[in-house]
């Protein structure tokens, strides 16, 4: 594997070099930048994709996969990496793409008791962002330092207080998405009462993946 990852096919190459031309040299990993890190956190097990893409902005992001679906390019998400059914496992054909530099709070609103972050935001981070407005994200798992607002809507996870306040599901309120060819879906409403037509944001909560890969989120608090 590791053979194959220092020398990545000429389709490969020519898409690594236009994601750096994009992002820039330093969102682009590659040799043993991807091999020094793990994608399971009980086991350890190095990273093998082609190559990990770091990018900066949900724009970004959505560039990121524009470019990837062009060239048909297999792509596995990276939050924070503390799942336990190797869902972030990448073969050396496929690319990571790691949201950890979408990692902003980008506002508070204490009247209205909301949240924006971005989804490679950790649990912990928006626990704290709330704390400091005088409010509570319920959320919590044992993992609230590693895990990411993004993974925790990916997987509609439970946690610690679940059974008083209920899934991820109902901790958020809108949230915005990136298709596999680069659209953007968003429904960043910050209003519990929304009627207007489809309830967008319910189809990604829980979808694994499956369906888009997840950038920003209005959570309660």
């Amino acid at each position: 594997m590791d053979t194959m990852q220092s020398q990545p096919s000429a389709s490969l190459s020519t898409l690594l070099d236009q994601l750096r031309e994009r992002l820039g040299a330093g969102a682009v990993l590659t040799g043993d930048d991807v091999t020094a890190r793990s994608v399971d956190w009980l086991t350890g097990t190095p990273c093998h994709a082609g190559a990990i893409v770091r990018p900066g902005t949900p724009d970004e992001l959505a560039e990121t996969l524009r470019l990837c679906h062009a060239a048909r390019q297999p792509v596995v998400t990276h939050g924070g990496l503390t799942g336990l059914v190797h869902g972030a496992e990448a073969s050396p054909e496929e690319l990571a793409i790691s949201l950890e530099r979408l990692d902003a709070i980008e506002a508070i609103d204490p009247v209205g008791a909301t949240i924006t972050v971005q989804a490679g935001a950790p649990l912990q981070k928006v626990q704290e962002a709330a704390e400091s407005a005088g409010l509570q994200f319920a959320l919590d798992l044992g993992a609230r330092g590693s895990c990411t607002i993004g993974g925790n809507i990916a997987t509609n996870a439970g946690g610690n207080r679940v059974i008083r306040y209920g899934m991820m599901r109902q901790q958020v309120l809108g949230l915005e998405a990136v298709l596999a060819d680069g659209r953007v879906i968003s429904s960043m409403s910050p209003m519990l009462k929304n009627n207007a037509g489809y309830d967008l944001k319910q189809l990604f909560i829980g979808s694994e993946g499956t369906l888009g890969i997840v950038t920003r989120a209005v959570l309660r608090l």
